[in-house]
């Protein structure tokens, strides 16, 4: 994949990161949902709010980093800057574009946007290409029945990721996508690859907390859970990279 990093109004500290197979000329104004206007919708999952762009190229995904916990209720959308090319932005922009060279199952990355703010703070937003037909685990499970999801194929999904070395920091059933029997993975924020002096104990981490995703939104369902699992289990356990 090409990739192109652009500086635009650097005197206001702002960059951007770009694909110019997707993108000639990005602006900030790419990146404000209100330029968009009605070619901008709002939708809502997790945390914050993602705008789905229609631009000339295709669907696109506008997110703009949101910080999470105690800390957010200070500082909302800012971080300490230590550099454009370490900002959480640029880093998942990049992990995205390997992953898409390695050919994983991830929406193809199409810009990042950084602005400082300040000597020490920053901001910023990513765009994505949208996933067709797609929808989230967790909403197939809140409209529908834990045994309608394809959990074989979420089992040998997630291990393809991790034979590849992917380390998905907020690996939840929001984060998981489905379209007929294909599954997709998204959200790499603070993401990385695993170096070979990494332990192998992230992978089961990376299980155990969409484990608890699931156990959160199947409250209340007749059927187990646990029968589930093991299933998706059988499949990461029987499957390899490809």
């Amino acid at each position: 994949m090409t990739l192109e990093a652009r500086t635009i109004q650097e005197g206001a500290g702002e960059q951007v990161l770009f694909d110019p197979e997707l993108v000639s000329d990005p602006t900030r104004e790419l990146f404000d949902p209100s330029a968009w206007g009605d070619r901008a919708t709002a939708h809502s999952e997790g945390r914050g709010t993602v705008w789905r762009l229609e631009s000339a190229e295709g669907r696109w995904i506008l997110k703009r980093y949101l910080r999470g916990g105690v800390v957010a209720r200070v500082v909302s959308d800012h971080y300490f800057f230590m550099g454009y090319e370490r900002t959480r932005m640029a880093q998942e922009f990049r992990l995205l574009c390997s992953l898409c060279e390695m050919r994983l199952p991830v929406p193809r990355p199409v810009a990042a946007f950084i602005q400082r703010s300040g000597p020490a703070l920053y901001a910023g937003s990513l765009i994505t290409q949208y996933l067709e037909g797609t929808q989230s685990l967790s909403s197939l499970i809140r409209s529908s029945h834990l045994s309608d999801a394809p959990w074989a194929a979420v089992g040998s999904t997630i291990r393809r990721f991790h034979d590849h070395g992917v380390i998905h920091r907020d690996l939840n059933a929001s984060n998981v996508l489905l379209s007929g029997g294909e599954v997709h993975l998204i959200d790499f924020d603070k993401g990385r690859l695993a170096t070979p002096r990494t332990n192998d104990s992230w992978k089961q981490a990376n299980l155990r907390r969409l484990y608890r995703s699931l156990e959160k939104i199947s409250t209340g369902q007749d059927s187990d859970l646990g029968d589930h699992w093991a299933t998706l289990l059988s499949a990461y356990a029987e499957s390899s990279s490809g």
